[in-house]
């Protein structure tokens, strides 16, 4: 025999037939009047339409557990954030250690030397001697110094182009999406190891809406991978972004 599991129940806490309710998380059963519930909703109960009765207790424990995943996604974010900011100091680090590892490359540091035998350390042991006579003017003509053309240094390749960036329209998203939700969901999925060269930036219009958009902002190299449709979920719209005082302007 079931019992009800209401304290407020009229019968004595036995359901003697099939007027009751079942929760959906821990199979306690209640009777229909003893859960407040009216005709209506005892309809769309049994129609399966997705609604479903829980107890008192399951209701508790229901709570709680939303309270504890908000609390998580938070965690989660400021995890997300500090990363990001290791990643930045990771990549000053590198660029750091390329730039020294540069002025220290043999082949950029070094200049070739003139004359071999004085950078060798060689010393000029080879005397001249000078016969000084009656004959021999008092001055001597110089003979003109050919100077050698000056050694090219190699050019470091240290000129990198920043690629261009495009704008690309996001809409048909829940109004609860929040602009570092959706970055998360972009970098994860283009795999883009530095998060700054995205940015986004949600859309307010004047008039309330049941959906959200936003504005991505990224390179060029990633604008053909977000305009797939294969990178979205089902129903969102994606295209490019078409600034409306320019269309204006036209």
């Amino acid at each position: 025999m079931l019992t009800c599991c209401m304290e407020t129940c009229e019968f004595n806490n036995l359901i003697t037939s099939d007027q009751s309710v079942q929760c959906w998380l821990c199979d306690k059963h209640a009777h229909f009047k003893c859960a407040g519930l009216s005709d209506r909703v005892l309809g769309l109960i049994e129609m399966k339409n997705g609604l479903k009765w829980s107890c008192k207790d399951c209701r508790m424990i229901k709570s709680e557990m939303g309270t504890f995943i908000r609390q998580t996604r938070m965690e989660i974010n400021e995890l997300f954030r500090e990363f990001r900011v290791v990643h930045d100091k990771c990549l000053k680090l590198e660029s750091a250690f390329s730039s020294i590892k540069m002025l220290s490359d043999p082949a950029f540091g070094e200049v070739p030397c003139a004359n071999k035998s004085i950078c060798d350390g060689n010393p000029i042991t080879k005397r001249v001697s000078l016969d000084i006579s009656q004959n021999v003017p008092a001055t001597l003509p110089v003979s003109s110094v050919k100077k050698k053309p000056p050694t090219a240094l190699p050019i470091p390749e240290i000129l990198t182009a920043v690629p261009p960036m495009k704008a690309v329209f996001v809409s048909r998203l829940i109004p609860s999406t929040t602009e570092d939700a959706l970055k998360h969901y972009v970098v994860s999925k283009l795999s883009h190891p530095d998060s700054d060269d995205i940015h986004i930036r949600k859309i307010y219009n004047k008039q309330r809406r049941k959906i959200s958009s936003f504005k991505i902002l990224l390179p060029d190299p990633l604008y053909s991978q977000i305009l797939s449709p294969d990178f979205w979920p089902e129903h969102i719209v994606v295209h490019e972004f078409i600034n409306k005082n320019d269309v204006n302007t036209k």
